[in-house]
């Protein structure tokens, strides 16, 4: 039987960061992936900020676009544009990205083996089975990064996610008329309970996708956003996904840490999870290192891992997740009401200065700063209240403390 202090599943983007911190921190590490190629196809937007690259650990290779403005399109035709003059956001080859975190992990000592299969999960092993037939790993710590495959996530006692959409994306044949811009498309018959989006990619192709809530095919939503916005244009390719909303508690059981979005360690509001997911996934490299050294390996052994990913991301998720209610709880009335409300100069160039989209709660503490916007903000405030309050009296909206306005 093998043996390692840290196995691996799964060798997306935050298995690999995972796998790489594990044997930095000095354990033998197994890394497995079933997919034979790295290089294929998938759901991912690759729209992250710059600090992503950072926290993945990884340099600029595959950065394909940077990003300094947002085109917001509301459902009755309004459009709020918001342009900084500093890259906000860059888009990523995901298969460059993966090729350079597996090249990384195995710089870093990682043991990568590619079309291995984890079929069943225990505590302190992992079956498998790949070319070679089937054979059982022996490990000190399991870490489970393969996202939001059902199979392995029951048979290791996972709590599910809260809340799952399901996403659809096509890849256009099609150069954005700006390079550097994003655009976003709100409205319950665009994408129920979420949003649509067009994200530049590589030269000449562009990334066009959404999400709807778990009971709704997003499929026809997407045929629809393509016909209306880039009729005639060529879909080079489609990928389907599904994305958690809302962390798992704990992440983590007997002899398993579970990261990414098997965790749910997604940015609630825009679904993003590859800055969340790295920032968990460090913290599971370290700390399987260090609990497979140490053999505390039962759950309550483990507790600091959710500790440390709720200091590090759990303030950021849970402002996301009150976000993500106010966004549903909108009608498309009241986001068309809202956007005309926030077309002022002033306040656009505050979203486009303090705008982060992995840091969204510091944008009322910014705001609060700001006393000159306050009275800018009141009519948008009370539009809001009055549109929520229409929804239920447990929704208000509170206006900005009351000094000379």
């Amino acid at each position: 039987m093998n043996r390692f202090e840290v196995v691996v599943i799964g060798g997306g983007p935050i298995g690999a960061v995972a796998a790489r911190c594990a044997a930095e921190a000095g354990a033998s590490t197994l890394l497995i992936e079933r997919r034979g190629d790295i290089r294929g196809g998938s759901l991912c937007t690759g729209l992250v900020s710059p600090r992503t690259l950072p926290a993945l650990g990884i340099t600029e290779l595959s950065v394909l676009r940077r990003i300094r403005g947002a085109e917001v399109h509301a459902p009755g035709g309004y459009r709020l544009n918001v342009r900084s003059e500093e890259t906000k956001a860059v888009v990523l080859d995901r298969p460059l990205l993966e090729e350079e975190l597996h090249r990384r992990a195995g710089d870093a000592g990682v043991i990568v083996r590619l079309r291995c299969e984890a079929v069943d999960v225990r505590p302190g092993e992992v079956s498998a089975r790949s070319a070679d037939g089937a054979e059982t790993i022996s490990a000190g710590i399991i870490v489970v990064a393969i996202g939001l495959s059902a199979g392995l996530v029951r048979g290791a006692s996972l709590p599910s996610p809260p809340r799952l959409f399901r996403a659809a994306q096509a890849v256009l044949a099609i150069e954005p008329d700006d390079a550097d811009v994003v655009r976003v498309y709100l409205g319950r018959k665009v994408a129920p309970l979420f949003f649509g989006w067009a994200v530049p990619a590589e030269h000449g192709r562009t990334r066009v996708g959404l999400a709807v809530s778990p009971d709704t095919d997003p499929n026809p939503f997407l045929d629809r956003l393509l016909d209306q916005r880039f009729p005639g244009i060529a879909v080079e390719s489609c990928s389907l996904g599904r994305i958690p909303i809302g962390p798992v508690s704990p992440p983590l059981g007997d002899g398993l840490l579970f990261v990414g979005d098997a965790a749910g360690h997604v940015k609630p509001l825009s679904g993003g999870g590859l800055y969340t997911g790295a920032i968990g996934a460090r913290i599971a490299g370290r700390i399987a290192a260090s609990a497979a050294a140490s053999g505390k390996t039962h759950r309550e052994d483990l507790g600091s891992y959710a500790r440390a990913c709720d200091r590090a991301i759990g303030g950021e998720l849970r402002f996301g997740l009150a976000a993500r209610d106010l966004l549903e709880s909108l009608s498309d009335e009241g986001i068309d009401d809202a956007f005309a409300a926030l077309d002022q100069s002033d306040l656009l160039e505050f979203l486009a200065e303090a705008g982060d989209i992995d840091r969204l709660r510091r944008l009322p503490r910014e705001l609060a700063t700001r006393r000159a916007l306050w009275k800018r903000l009141l009519p948008l405030l009370a539009l809001l209240d009055h549109h929520l309050a229409a929804r239920g009296p447990e929704i208000r909206v509170a206006a900005p403390p009351n000094e000379s306005l």
